[in-house]
């Protein structure tokens, strides 16, 4: 894993960020790429009875999208500065009044999930005047109605009355927002409620199957990524609601939309008078998070036992609301899933023979960027097929993108169906502010359906080809898994298995603090499996040269060049790995990127309990030398722990706990395979030859990600096998090996480990930069490239 993050590292470096290109579709197990396929037979059309017929009357033809004539908007501030718009629609003689603050889902510290719905809920449920009954009777008094809740990028509240009880709802709405008293009976039991929503989210397989689409998607360092749960309602308290309100909750942060039948000359100072009182205050700057890579697949198995059918959710990275391709994107997506029964989704499905119970795509429109989330339900014994089914439709959409005949019907049902949106003045309201929200203003709401129409064909299969890539998704599947794993085993795809019941989050902040419960006792191994398992690592070490012999080395030194691909990009790479027994490490590599002038060096050293990196700065132009910490450092011990060529001497220690698993087949050699299990939380799948014994592959698996090195061409070296070739695959990358030399228990110098000195000049494989100064040089092999 600490090799993939050097050669990812050193290809950013040279040749900067991933250029957004459409890529070709790979999918896991498939195993036909090099197969011939038969000749596709087209059957001749089949004759239209109605061909011939001369009185149907033909359908009109889709008039060119127009601008949508909506009511003139009034703006103003008012002296507190809260933004106020208002749409005059005397239609009916009603009033809506909607007030938008800027605290939503996406404001909220981790430490804190749920406070912004948890907020907007007590609004409602008394003031320091009214207490919620007093509020109920006051708005019922006059037939209107009054609400609030909470989005991923705000708080609504709304009041609603004929236009002569307007003042009811100028005097209403302030009293909530300046004056709440967030009453401790009503939060207990406004919790409770809450709680138990999220506990009815396990009974919930769509729900569920979403939530996790999305954990997985962003991580947990990331507000997207961040899912609520029952533990971390339980944990807020009235203080945290007051704080989050006297934060967030001032005129400036706000905006009022008011639209109906009123007068504007006189609006305005009932407003001044009402909505005034509301005092200043400073605006907290919005959290910014930075971006998690996508390279590769993940796929989670939800286990939710006893269903029969199966959620699947197919998530990658979307777009923002203001990026250019937004139209583009509405188009091929309403090709692709967004059109319900006529959409690619659903006719691939009904096409391969499946019971469609519906298949759908979006994306989320927001400031930031969002997601883009396929979704299904199937008989779980259709599940797999149909994901791949799924999959093979995003790409053909990245691929070739929309037809012609597909963009003109995307644009016309998009575009003429606009208009229905507006039906009320409440309508009109809540769409304008999704408009100021995100910048857009008037404008966009009344020309969006010519923003529709001016999607070309170019234009839409350029971003799909951009924003979808076939080789990058997360994959989510809820449903009973022993009805899932057979199918994903036979896939050969690697994934990760959830209880349905398991918290998609953790709790963190003060009431975290608390002990944590025990950990769940670890599921006992049957003894004749165990010992099985032992049998097999015995039996592979003697193979590799017998444990006494594995057991002296002391010392490996492996010089090895190849190719590796990276962001779909190919370029030779060179890699020397010195380890010495128990905790010393060096990894020297070096790649040359496609039109680079020279090559790009990364190395990492490792010791006892620290580590360094040296490497390039774009930012600078230098070579840094950094400490390696946390995750990176976890990394770099697994690395030392895992070394391939002494990895059955951890197999074989007393404590080793050993399982055996499946026998599988690689490029149709049959292999046994046991798991070890690894003190890092990582997953080691050992797959032995039947035939040599010897290793073939080594898998690794976490809760983020799943690699595999394959081993070949093994030598022997001093009475001891040794593998000649290496092939890496995983997180999107393949890298290809063959070792030059090899030597056992070399000659070290033990400064080779030590932390260098920081570096001068800009780093060599920058293109337009002048050579800077290489890194400490490794001594040469001592043996020849025979190893012998």
């Amino acid at each position: 894993m600490i090799m993939r993050k050097l050669l990812v590292l050193l290809l950013i470096a040279a040749c900067g960020a991933k250029p957004a290109q459409p890529q070709v579709p790979m999918l896991p197990g498939d195993g036909d790429t090099h197969v011939a396929k038969p000749v596709e037979v087209v059957p001749p059309p089949a004759a239209d009875p109605w061909s011939a017929r001369k009185d149907l009357i033909a359908a009109p033809a889709p008039r060119a999208p127009a601008p949508l004539a909506l009511p003139k908007i009034e703006e103003f501030k008012l002296s507190n500065g809260l933004a106020v718009y208002v749409v005059k629609n005397d239609r009916l003689p009603v009033m809506a009044l909607q007030l938008a603050v800027r605290a939503g889902r996406m404001h909220e510290p981790r430490a804190r999930l749920g406070v912004a719905e948890l907020t907007a809920d007590m609004l409602v449920k008394g003031t320091k005047l009214h207490d919620a009954a007093a509020l109920a009777r006051t708005i019922d008094f006059v037939g209107g109605t009054i609400a609030a809740d909470s989005t991923f990028e705000a708080t609504l509240v709304s009041c609603s009355v004929l236009t002569r009880s307007a003042n009811t709802c100028f005097e209403l709405v302030p009293e909530i927002i300046t004056q709440p008293a967030f009453p401790e009976a009503e939060l207990a039991r406004l919790r409770d409620n809450l709680a138990g929503s999220l506990r009815q989210r396990f009974d919930d397989p769509a729900t569920l199957a979403s939530a996790h689409a999305q954990n997985l998607l962003w991580g947990s360092e990331h507000v997207r990524g961040w899912i609520n749960n029952e533990q971390a309602i339980e944990a807020l308290h009235r203080e945290d609601l007051i704080a989050w309100h006297r934060a967030w909750f001032v005129p400036g942060n706000a905006m009022l939309v008011i639209t109906g039948d009123v007068d504007v000359k006189k609006l305005k100072p009932d407003l001044e008078r009402t909505f005034g009182v509301w005092k200043k205050g400073p605006i907290p700057p919005t959290p910014t998070y930075q971006e998690p890579g996508l390279s590769g697949s993940r796929i989670r198995l939800i286990d939710k036992p006893g269903v029969s059918q199966t959620q699947i959710r197919i998530a990658q990275f979307g777009i923002k609301h203001d990026d250019p391709r937004f139209f583009d994107t509405l188009v091929w997506n309403y090709v692709l899933g967004g059109s319900g029964a006529g959409s690619r989704l659903v006719k691939a499905q009904r096409d391969a023979g499946g019971e469609v119970y519906g298949a759908s795509s979006s994306f989320d429109r927001n400031l930031d960027r969002g997601s883009f989330v396929a979704s299904t339900v199937v008989r779980s014994p259709a599940a797999v097929a149909t994901a791949k089914l799924m999959l093979g439709e995003l790409a053909k959409m990245a691929k070739d993108g929309p037809t012609q005949d597909e963009v003109a019907a995307a644009v016309a049902n998009i575009a003429g169906s606009y208009a229905l949106r507006f039906q009320t003045a409440s309508d009109i309201g809540a769409a304008l502010i999704g408009a100021e929200l995100h910048g857009f203003g008037y404008e966009y709401l009344t020309n969006f359906p010519i923003a529709v129409g001016g999607v070309e064909l170019a234009d839409a299969r350029r971003a799909a080809a951009e924003i979808l890539d076939p080789k990058a998704y997360v994959l989510v599947l809820v449903g009973d898994a022993k009805d899932l794993e057979p199918q994903l085993k036979r896939a050969g795809w690697r994934y990760e298995t959830v209880a349905f019941s398991t918290p998609i989050t953790a709790s963190v902040g003060p009431d975290s603090a608390a002990p944590a419960p025990p950990a769940p006792p670890v599921k006992p191994i049957d003894p004749a499996a165990a010992a099985a398992a032992k049998k097999l690592i015995g039996e592979a070490l003697a193979a590799k040269g017998g444990k006494a012999k594995l057991a002296a080395i002391k010392g490996i030194r492996v010089v090895s060049t190849g190719t590796t691909t990276i962001q779909n990009q190919t370029m030779p790479v060179e890699i020397s790995r010195v380890l010495v027994v128990p905790d010393k490490m060096r990894i020297d590599a070096k790649i040359r990127p496609p039109g680079a002038p020279r090559d790009v060096e990364v190395t990492v050293g490792a010791q006892d309990k620290t580590g360094w990196q040296r490497g390039p700065d774009p930012k600078t132009g230098t070579y840094a030398v950094t400490d390696m910490t946390g995750e990176s450092l976890s990394d770099v011990d697994f690395e030392r722990w895992r070394e391939p060529e002494l990895i059955l001497l951890k197999a074989s220690e007393p404590g080793a706990r050993l399982e055996p698993q499946p026998d599988d087949a690689i490029d149709g050699k049959p292999y046994s395979v046991v798991s070890l299990a690894t003190p890092f939380g990582i997953a080691v799948s050992l797959y032995i030859d039947k035939q040599t014994k010897l290793i073939g592959r080594m898998s690794y698996h976490d809760s983020h990600t799943s690699e595999s090195d394959d081993f070949a061409d093994y030598r022997d070296v001093h009475g001891v096998k040794l593998a000649y070739k290496r092939t890496s695959t995983g997180d999107g990358r393949s890298t290809t090996l063959e070792v030059k030399t090899i030597e056992l228990d070399p000659k070290v110098d033990p400064a080779l480990f030590a932390k260098p000195a920081p570096s001068i000049g800009p780093p060599g494989g920058v293109p337009g930069g002048a050579p800077g100064r290489p890194p400490p040089a490794t001594p040469p092999p001592a043996t020849s490239p025979s190893g012998k």
